[in-house]
């Protein structure tokens, strides 16, 4: 009676243990093909960014982002360095550099404060007034082309047609900021040589 009490007991041990590792076995396949499944869609995930102003919808995915996030990002870059008193201006060199790229943060740092310093000796201030915006969603270049106003003052002292080039870099799912400077109408982009280079 005993004895087989005992192989009983013994047996229905043996049971639990091959049903828990049966269970086991089954939950770490589950665990693995869900990782797998992880890993495949997270590459064709998209994310819905709000822009500053929120005008359209944008998306990104793992190494591109959409041609109108580039294009209302540039405009939103323009107007920092752009639309600019001598009183606002070191707030939004400031604003303008949290978005720059690391390796081009203290070139585009140097040109934004000489720009503010002229302002700043000149009491003047600037506004621009965008026309069309081409997009290059190869490079990540935004080329804008409108009309430049100085003012001293509430004088307007000058108004001359230009364009802008804002080059942007998307690393880590962010986008940054590693160009921004004056181009004309013929390489809107910026990306002729010079003439003896």
């Amino acid at each position: 009676m005993i004895l087989e009490k005992y192989t009983s007991s013994i047996s229905n041990k043996a049971s639990e243990i091959t049903f828990l590792r049966l269970t086991v076995g089954m939950l770490l396949i589950v665990i693995i093909i869900m990782g797998f499944t992880l890993l495949k869609t997270m590459s064709l995930e998209k994310t819905v960014i709000v822009p500053p102003t929120v005008n359209k919808s944008f998306w990104v995915t793992g190494d591109t982002v959409s041609k109108d996030y580039l294009e209302q990002m540039a405009y939103w870059y323009a107007g920092l360095v752009l639309n600019v008193t001598s009183t606002t201006g070191e707030y939004q060199r400031q604003q303008f550099l949290r978005y720059a790229t690391p390796a081009d943060s203290g070139r585009l740092a140097a040109e934004m404060t000489a720009r503010i310093d002229f302002l700043a000796k000149n009491t003047a201030s600037t506004q621009f007034s965008a026309e069309t915006m081409n997009v290059n969603e190869d490079l990540k270049k935004v080329a804008i082309v409108g009309n430049l106003s100085t003012f001293v003052g509430d004088k307007r002292i000058s108004t001359k047609r230009t364009s802008y080039v804002v080059g942007f870099k998307y690393l880590n799912s962010r986008l940054y900021v590693s160009e921004f400077k004056e181009t004309n109408e013929q390489d809107m982009y910026g990306t002729s040589i010079p003439a003896g280079k």
